[in-house]
């Protein structure tokens, strides 16, 4: 389960960070780094909970970050994909003059 998780994590940044050298590496440390850090953990609930926050983690890059890519200057595209969460905004009142 831990490994799955490790992996399903690794496979995500790739494709949100494709392309990125800078982000590609610091999102590899950051993952190493953290399930490194927990390795010796033997607890099944601390465990479950530390997956748990793993695939939250891995759902939010997936769904909430896009990825920007300057087309011109001040003009950027930005890489949405399929998994990309695509919200409404809300509608702001207008202040009517007086």
């Amino acid at each position: 389960m831990v490994l799955s998780c490790y992996r399903s994590l690794h496979r995500t940044r790739i494709k949100v960070f494709k392309g990125d050298t800078l982000a590609l590496e610091a999102g590899r440390q950051r993952i190493r780094n953290e399930f490194m850090k927990h390795k010796s953990e033997t607890d099944p609930s601390k465990i479950a909970e530390l997956i748990s926050t793993a695939e939250g983690a891995e759902k939010f890059l997936r769904c909430n970050i896009v990825q920007g890519v300057e087309t011109d200057r001040r003009t950027f595209r930005l890489k949405i994909t399929e998994d990309t969460e695509l919200l409404e905004n809300a509608a702001l009142p207008c202040k009517k003059d007086k």
